[in-house]
């Protein structure tokens, strides 16, 4: 059994993770300040007996156990994994949120026979995950990275949250299917996994497909599915970091 967090923008979650199994399981709205994140987890920790192993999956740019960016929740330059440690003398493992969802459908969902697939999440941001080779792929630390791409002349992720905040999903579904055309050219995966809050508006699987069939050169017909695992993905995931070291 293993004691996970998820910590997004909008929402962290703990629970007891065993074998994908989630236990215990409680939600919190994601505090403003850093103080009250850390102070946040902290109680939610203290909620549960004293764990030998804490996982950790964060939005942001994380990197050996720091998050050197978040712009969406207020933890940037710090480093969480040494923050949880050395207050619980626990081992934690801290990875990005996304990745962590990546890992959950790459062991018990739609990645489960999967060799290489990119998953996005469409949260309070976008967040993503590459597999190859059923590895997850961090590059130089910070890959995986779709939100902040520059889609005309605008960052993707500041297109989809004006776009969510108004409900133009076909506008973010067409904004996707040119992020994934793009990506594909370079990874070309078997299949691409949204997961997220969004991930259950139809329309916008819609109109990736029909971005796909209409501009994808070599007519791949690239498989658009949502996350199997729902909300639980990230903390399933997250389990499964202690399988990455």
């Amino acid at each position: 059994m293993v004691l996970c967090l998820d910590i997004g923008g909008t929402n962290i979650r703990i629970a007891e993770v065993s074998d994908g199994k989630v236990k215990n399981k409680q939600t919190i709205t994601t505090p403003k300040t850093k103080k009250q994140i850390i102070n946040s987890l902290f109680d939610l920790i203290d909620s549960y007996p004293k764990p030998k192993v804490i996982c950790i999956g964060t939005a942001g740019f994380v990197k050996d156990g720091k998050i050197y960016g978040n712009p969406n929740i207020d933890l940037k330059n710090i480093d969480i994994r040494e923050i949880i440690s050395k207050k619980y003398k626990s081992k934690v493992y801290v990875d990005n949120d996304a990745n962590c969802a990546g890992l959950g459908e790459l062991y018990y969902g739609n990645g489960k026979n999967k060799k290489d697939f990119l998953l996005l999440t469409l949260g309070t941001g976008i967040g993503g995950a590459i597999m190859i080779d059923r590895k997850l792929y961090h590059g130089n630390g910070f890959a995986g990275e779709p939100g902040h791409m520059i889609l005309n002349n605008k960052m993707l992720e500041k297109k989809y949250q004006t776009n969510k905040k108004s409900k133009k999903y076909n506008q973010i579904g067409e904004d996707l299917g040119i992020a994934i055309l793009n990506i594909s050219y370079v990874l070309d995966p078997e299949i691409v996994i949204i997961g997220g809050g969004l991930s259950s508006v139809k329309s916008i699987y819609s109109e990736i497909r029909k971005i796909l069939i209409k501009n994808d050169l070599i007519k791949r017909k690239i498989p658009i599915v949502r996350a199997k695992l729902g909300d639980n993905v990230g903390l399933i995931g997250a389990s499964l970091l202690t399988k990455l070291r």
